[in-house]
C-alpha cells in the first residue's frame, strides 16, 4: 500500500500536469495551423492516440528500472512492488483515458465555436485498454533489459505484438502492419485480447523480476 501511494504521489501530480500541458499544446497548435488552412482533425486525438501511448510505456519503464531497485532496497519485497505496480497502471491508465476524455469534450466546445471540423476517436474503454497494456509493455520491456542486457531486445518484438492489439479500435493509432484487416475480423473480441495482453505482459514481467538481483541507481 506504501508503495501504491508513493507512486501515485510521485507520479501522478507529474501526469496530470503533462496532461494539461499537452492538451493545451494542441490547442494552440490547432489556432496556428487554422491560419494556414481548414482545421480537419483532432489535435487532441493525435495526442492521445500517439503521444500518450509512448508516455504510459515510459511510466511502465520507470516502474521498473527507477522504482523497483529503490523499493528493494528499503526492503520492499518483488512481490510487494509488482502488486503495488500493477495497480498503479490501472489506476492511472483509468485517469489518463477519464482526462482524455474530458479533453475530447473541451475540444469539442472549442471546435463547435470556431466551426472547424474534428475527426473520430475511439471510446474511454479503448483509450483505457491501449494505456492498461502499454504500461505493462514498458514494465516488462525494461525488465528484460535491466536483468538479461543486450540480450533484452528480445523482448522487443513480443512487447510489439502485444502493444499493437490494443490500438486496434482507436482512430489515429496506425493500421496493423502487414495484416492491416485483421481488427475488422477480430471484431468486438479486441477487448479480451487487450485484456490479455496485458495479462500476458504483466505475466512475463513477474516472471523476470521475481528473482531478478536489483542495483539501486542513483
Amino acid at each position: 500500500m506504501k508503495i501504491f501511494r508513493h507512486l501515485a504521489s510521485a507520479l501522478g501530480a507529474f501526469c496530470a500536469l503533462a496532461a494539461l500541458g499537452a492538451f493545451a499544446f494542441a490547442v494552440v497548435l490547432t489556432f496556428v495551423v487554422s491560419a494556414f488552412k481548414d482545421v480537419e482533425i483532432s489535435a487532441w486525438n493525435v495526442v492521445m492516440s500517439q503521444v500518450a501511448r509512448w508516455f504510459l510505456f515510459w511510466v511502465g519503464i520507470y516502474l521498473v528500472h527507477n522504482v523497483l531497485p529503490i523499493a528493494v532496497a528499503h526492503g520492499r519485497t518483488r512481490r510487494e512492488f509488482f502488486l503495488a505496480a500493477s495497480a498503479f497502471s490501472v489506476a492511472l491508465a483509468a485517469v489518463a483515458a477519464l482526462l482524455g476524455w474530458l479533453g475530447f469534450v473541451a475540444e469539442g466546445g472549442i471546435y463547435a465555436l470556431m466551426d472547424w471540423q474534428a475527426d473520430e476517436h475511439g471510446s474511454p474503454l479503448a483509450y483505457v485498454l491501449m494505456f492498461l497494456v502499454w504500461t505493462a509493455v514498458g514494465m516488462f520491456c525494461a525488465a528484460a533489459f535491466d536483468r538479461y542486457g543486450s540480450a533484452g531486445v528480445f523482448s522487443v518484438p513480443v512487447g510489439f505484438v502485444l502493444a499493437i492489439i490494443s490500438t486496434t479500435h482507436i482512430p489515429g493509432a496506425g493500421r496493423w502492419p502487414i495484416v492491416p484487416n485483421l481488427p475488422t475480423a477480430v471484431g468486438a473480441g479486441w477487448h479480451l485480447l487487450s485484456l490479455a495482453a496485458f495479462v500476458v505482459a504483466l505475466g512475463l514481467t513477474w516472471v523476470i523480476v521475481r528473482n531478478a538481483p536489483v542495483r539501486v541507481r542513483s
